[in-house]
């Protein structure tokens, strides 16, 4: 799984497969300690390499790599004895390679590092640690060092297992429309919000742009909210009528900054210039579910990210050019103020970053 998330793949979905496949028949003790290997090897990518790389002479076959990064995982950020972690991954690394690991392992295991700053001691890229430093100070350090020990989300009374900001998301749009009506969530997919709202609603439209994920979502929906109509759709040019709903969810693409401990692999993978690339396009889905409105309607836009770019300027852009809106206030004493909105912070309550605002169509 090492190997095929460092190629590419998403950490959750290499896990899912793997556990669904050859990982049946572990204990739920064995498969949480994989799932641990997995993601905490895979978040801690860089504090591992940086501690590595004064014991190697040469570049690594992805195998070996792999197995020394898995090793030195366990003994830096796990606690687990240092004999216990160096003979259990030279037992399952690539026998041809089973004395250098082994000498590797034990050299970091009697190491003392000093680490050079606190992106690589924690592990993030540069301009990730910079972002949050620079915008929230001492709350965006505290932030990144929570995600590196993220939520582990419970089940809703239904069975299904949702982190708890997203939820404080869907209570939100509950509240602000006791009323109910029709509701579309214009980006459904996993379908977590659309299946957490409450009974009000009496028409509920689950809209997703990708056809394999809507496909999923159908699955989620057949098991969670019978009755919600799955539409395949691109969000910026929604195929519903002009002021035809009561109230839009715009759970906006982002570029996650908030869940990068759910999504142990996305810090590897988001780049500082895709946030100029999302920005347009909340831009253009928050325009787009306004139309969908009608006056009287309720528009709630929310972000797992903490940039000013994704939640000051998108939702302070899209009221400039709408002046027919009221924004809401929000119910939840959770949030903290942020501009006419709320936001959490990884580290206030231990669950993902959101942030949220709401408005009123007005005409």
């Amino acid at each position: 799984m090492l190997i095929e998330i460092e190629d590419g793949a998403r950490a959750n979905d290499s896990l899912a497969a793997n556990l669904a496949s050859s990982g049946r028949d572990l204990s739920r003790r064995d498969r949480a300690f994989v799932t641990e290997l997995v993601q905490g090897t895979t978040r801690m990518r860089r504090a591992i390499d940086y501690v590595l790389q004064p014991f190697l002479r040469r570049k690594l076959d992805p195998d070996v790599r792999a197995a020394l990064r898995m090793g030195t995982h366990q003994l830096l950020h796990l606690g687990t004895p240092p004999h216990a972690a160096v003979n259990d991954t030279v037992d399952v690394a690539p026998r041809r390679a089973s004395g250098l690991v082994n000498a590797v392992l034990r050299k970091v295991a009697s190491a003392n590092t000093q680490w050079p700053n606190e992106a690589i001691r924690h592990s993030y890229p540069d301009w990730i640690w910079e972002l949050f430093i620079n915008t929230w100070g001492q709350d965006g350090r505290a932030s990144l060092i929570a995600m590196n020990s993220p939520e582990r989300p419970s089940a809703r009374p239904d069975g299904y297992i949702q982190g708890q900001a997203s939820r404080w998301v869907s209570d939100e749009a509950d509240a602000a429309s006791a009323k109910g009506g029709s509701m579309v969530d214009l980006c459904a997919a996993p379908g977590g919000k659309t299946t957490a709202f409450g009974s009000q609603w009496s028409s509920l439209y689950a809209n997703e742009i990708d056809p394999t994920r809507a496909k999923n979502l159908r699955e989620t929906i057949s098991r969670f909210r019978e009755g919600t109509a799955v539409v395949i759709g691109d969000g910026t040019k929604a195929p519903f009528a002009d002021g035809c709903v009561d109230a839009v969810l715009v759970d906006a693409p982002c570029s996650g900054l908030g869940a990068l401990g759910r999504r142990s692999d996305a810090r590897w993978q988001i780049s500082e210039k895709a946030i100029n690339r999302l920005v347009l396009i909340q831009g253009a889905l928050l325009g787009e579910a306004f139309r969908l409105l009608r006056p009287g309607g309720i528009l709630s836009y929310s972000v797992c990210t903490v940039t000013q770019e994704e939640t000051v300027k998108v939702p302070a852009d899209f009221e400039a050019s709408h002046p027919g809106l009221t924004n809401l206030a929000l119910t939840g004493t959770h949030w903290r103020p942020h501009h006419q909105g709320g936001i959490v912070l990884p580290h206030d309550y231990g669950t993902d970053g959101m942030a949220i605002f709401q408005w009123k169509r007005q005409s």
